[in-house]
């Protein structure tokens, strides 16, 4: 029987509808999900998020822990960040770690839902080489990453849909555009649960690192959260990129 392939803009147009369902939590994407959001911390406060991370590509498995992403707010719509893991990778018996890539941003929210019907942003990013023994070992690639995406945002009650779409350039391999769509619903004060499609597509559809996410958040206190998610690849297992992945950390909101 011949197997019949769907070009990736449908798949997309299905997945969001699957969400829609899923999700039918403060509204917060960006950790622990791939998709990032318009929001950023207000004037003078922190977002700094602590976690452990895993990705499984083929026969080797990956880990940041701990992977340090501190955020901080300037005014009411900037946002500056910085993010750098403690790298650990295991590959045929053989386990290394590292220093990886540090990674500097700033996030622009140039509109908001309640002028505009969306909050819209762009978040400029710079992802570069820390330790060249990392490199030389395989924890990193080596070379430089930069980032463009667009962030949009709607609000109904406590259900939310997030979008990103945007350019990655790099250095040292073939350049990619990222996209994903997001959907989280609050159920109370303290627990949010949350969806996505994220990918990156370095060759005109025909190399789409597509994975599927569910998430959550819990509110501990009133400055700290417990944040988590797991996913697996939505391609085969012959294509590259990640197979599973998974996301646990603290979000201290100071």
């Amino acid at each position: 029987m011949q197997e019949h392939k769907y070009p990736k803009f449908i798949v997309c147009i299905q997945a969001a509808t699957i969400l829609a369902l899923v999700a039918a939590t403060n509204a917060l994407a960006g950790p622990p999900l791939l998709t990032d959001d318009p929001d950023t911390p207000g004037p003078g406060h922190w977002e700094i998020n602590v976690a452990w991370t895993t990705t499984k590509e083929s026969d080797k498995w990956e880990m940041e822990t701990p992977l340090l992403d501190a955020n901080y707010g300037i005014g009411e719509r900037l946002e500056l960040t910085y993010e750098v893991p403690w790298a650990i990778a295991h590959q045929s018996g053989v386990t290394v770690g590292g220093l990886g890539n540090s990674l500097v941003g700033m996030k622009w929210r140039f509109l908001d839902q309640d002028k505009h019907w969306l909050d819209i942003s762009t978040y400029p990013q710079f992802e570069f080489n820390n330790s060249g023994s990392s490199v030389a070992r395989g924890l990193i690639d080596p070379g430089w990453t930069g980032y463009l995406p667009f962030e949009f945002k709607h609000k109904f009650g406590r259900l939310t849909y997030y979008i990103e779409t945007g350019f990655i350039w790099n250095q040292r391999r073939p350049n990619a555009v990222l996209y994903g769509i997001a959907s989280e619903y609050q159920i109370n004060d303290k627990v949010s649960l949350c969806a996505e499609i994220h990918g990156e597509d370095e060759n005109r559809l025909q190399e789409d690192h597509m994975v599927f996410n569910l998430g959550f958040t819990w509110k501990l206190t009133e400055k700290l959260n417990l944040i988590g998610s797991a996913g697996r690849a939505l391609q085969d297992s012959s294509s590259s990129g990640p197979e599973l992945l998974s996301y646990l950390g603290l979000q201290f909101c100071l």
